[in-house]
């Protein structure tokens, strides 16, 4: 987006905070190794909030930055590789395993979640997960790989998370339907329980 802010200084400098967007951050329950994020949330790319809150449940810590202006809230979208607002880096240099949830467009696609990041491992882990709850995944060829060092979703204690691109149709009807938000973001917590036990974390229950 040419319009975009290029750091989160620039946006505060000319936003006002809990006018304009507002910084969300809650702790688990069973505050550890995980968290879920969502840079774009609130109405900057709908429902990607309320999917972040859904999967991290009670127990995993959640950071969103939301908007909340009456309209034109792409304006305050900062790009992943430069979003540096400095909460959630804070945040994620205390967790292992990062997952960024982002919205995309359908343009020709309105089904499949595009998985990106560097962290191969966890991006395989949820996309099984997420076919075998009924969705479609697609790790290659498609324009959002989340391969940058900076990165957002790459920027905790290992250097790489997963990032999942949720088209406009499907986060609409997740918005819609319960059950589909309730399938949806249970795959991927099931995906980080099953990644952390495998990496040695103590596991902690699916709620």
């Amino acid at each position: 987006m040419d319009n975009e802010f290029p750091n989160f200084a620039a946006l505060k400098a000319a936003k006002t905070e809990n006018v304009d967007y507002r910084i969300v951050v809650r702790r688990g329950a069973r505050t550890g190794n995980a968290i879920v994020i969502a840079p774009h949330g609130g109405k900057i790319e709908p429902r990607t909030s309320l999917i972040t809150e859904t999967i991290a449940g009670r127990d995993l810590d959640m950071y969103c930055f939301e908007g909340l202006m009456p309209e034109s809230n792409r304006e305050l979208h900062i790009t992943s590789r430069n979003f540096d607002e400095e909460s959630a880096l804070e945040l994620l240099r205390t967790k292992s395993t990062v997952v960024a949830i982002h919205g995309r467009q359908d343009r020709e696609d309105p089904s499949a979640v595009y998985m990106g990041g560097k962290d191969a491992a966890l991006v395989s882990e949820i996309a099984w997960r997420l076919q075998a709850a009924g969705f479609e995944t697609r790790k290659d060829d498609h324009p959002f790989p989340g391969i940058q060092d900076l990165n957002i979703v790459n920027r905790g204690l290992t250097g790489k998370g997963a990032q999942l691109e949720i088209p406009f149709s499907l986060r609409r009807r997740i918005g819609n339907e319960p059950e589909l938000l309730e399938r949806f973001c249970d795959a991927v917590r099931k995906a980080i329980e099953m990644f952390d036990a495998q990496n040695g974390v103590q596991s902690w229950a699916v709620s």
